[in-house]
């Protein structure tokens, strides 16, 4: 995605709190103008700074955040996602699955 800044921006900001971390990632710059009326006849004109952008969040302990820092180019389209490995959270999927399953009258 791209984001519009008025000022420039660092290419890996994150910001720690209560057990999560947030990554705002800017990369590829751009500077350009833009033109707008204002209240009277003339036109105002700003500068502006675009990025490829990307924000992250998740928790602070399972985040390869140095990775981030030294290749933030490999996390433009990153998104955190939590992974489950409890065999009974899959068992329960299942179950709800088969449920469903039934209550249509249909077999897996």
């Amino acid at each position: 995605m791209k984001a519009r800044f008025s000022q420039p921006q660092l290419p890996v900001k994150t910001v720690a709190t209560g057990g999560k971390t947030y990554i705002f990632i800017c990369l590829n710059e751009t500077q350009g103008t833009e033109s707008f009326p204002d209240m009277g006849e003339g036109q105002t004109t700003e500068a502006y700074y675009e990025y490829d952008y990307n924000e992250i969040v998740g928790p602070t302990d399972k985040l390869p955040l140095d990775d981030i820092q030294a290749h933030p180019e490999n996390y433009l389209d990153y998104e955190y996602a939590e992974k489950s490995d409890d065999p009974g959270e899959k068992a329960l999927e299942e179950i709800e699955k088969l449920k469903s399953s039934i209550e249509r009258g249909l077999t897996l």
